[in-house]
């Protein structure tokens, strides 16, 4: 083989070698399908209201975090998450989550789900109908894939209207007397001129 074949082999070596094991570093389909798997698990055992099952989905680690609908809102470690969990399950009866819309992506050790959520029950004597989107953070660990930060948040009920646009601060309220309106104020910055 020629030296400078030999060379230019030599330099495309690592690359080829780098692009082939690449798919093995950023996770297989195999590690989607795990985490797949857990959030229907939580799903489940948030269902069954089943605090053993939720407490083996999430790590243990103290730095685990929940963004919840709930106030205030940010719940860190298992122990605390584990009590707002408590906390809801004796509020509510007959709670169901169905999860839709899963999308995996997997990179090395850590992975990133989204889906929507829809949640019934009672509270109560009243229905509970709630629904909205959620992001779970996994890593893998020791034992296997484990959330580490999932951000829960709410949507308005299917059907219910629109919130109005806001209002630039300088337009009148509908109706309002002309003496209402505010004085014009000067553009932030000059127009160009030509």
């Amino acid at each position: 083989m020629p030296s400078s074949l030999r060379a230019s082999w030599l330099r495309t070596l690592p690359l080829v070698i780098l692009v082939s094991l690449a798919p093995a570093c950023r996770g297989g389909a195999g590690d989607g399908d795990e985490v797949r798997d857990l959030v229907r698990r939580e799903a489940e055992a948030f269902s069954r209201e089943d605090l053993g099952a939720l407490a083996g989905i999430w790590s243990q680690d103290k730095g685990i975090v929940l963004f919840d609908v709930e106030p205030p809102g940010r719940f860190q470690g298992w122990e605390t998450i584990g009590r707002l969990y408590r906390s809801f399950f004796d509020r509510v009866s007959d709670v169901r989550i169905d999860v839709s819309e899963l999308r995996v992506d997997v990179d090395g050790p850590i992975a990133l789900a989204t889906y929507d959520w829809a949640m019934t029950g009672k509270m109560g004597e009243y229905a509970l109908q709630d629904r909205g989107q959620a992001t779970g953070i996994y890593r893998k660990e020791k034992d296997g894939w484990r959330l580490v930060h999932e951000h829960v948040s709410s949507l308005p009920p299917a059907g219910a209207a629109a919130p109005p646009e806001p209002r630039p601060a300088s337009t009148p309220a509908p109706g309002a007397p002309a003496a209402a309106r505010p004085a014009a104020r000067p553009a932030p910055f000059p127009a160009a001129s030509p």
